[in-house]
């Protein structure tokens, strides 16, 4: 899938900062996310962070 007409979209202010950073693979995943709903990034957000969790990088919130 071809992600570059995204970096086009006018309508976003926040996309000339995806250009800014410096892992491609952020940048990827940022590009990926754009027009998503607000459940869509909440539940890829509950995702990074269970995926975090199983990397032992932060604790996991299941348990809370």
């Amino acid at each position: 899938m071809d992600l570059d007409h995204l970096d086009q979209h006018p309508a976003d202010p926040d996309l000339p900062l995806i250009g800014e950073l410096s892992d491609p693979r952020l940048s990827r995943l940022v590009r990926t996310s754009i027009g998503l709903s607000a459940e869509s990034i909440d539940l890829l957000t509950s995702l990074a962070e269970r995926l975090r969790a199983a990397e032992r990088a932060l604790p996991d919130p299941a348990y809370f």
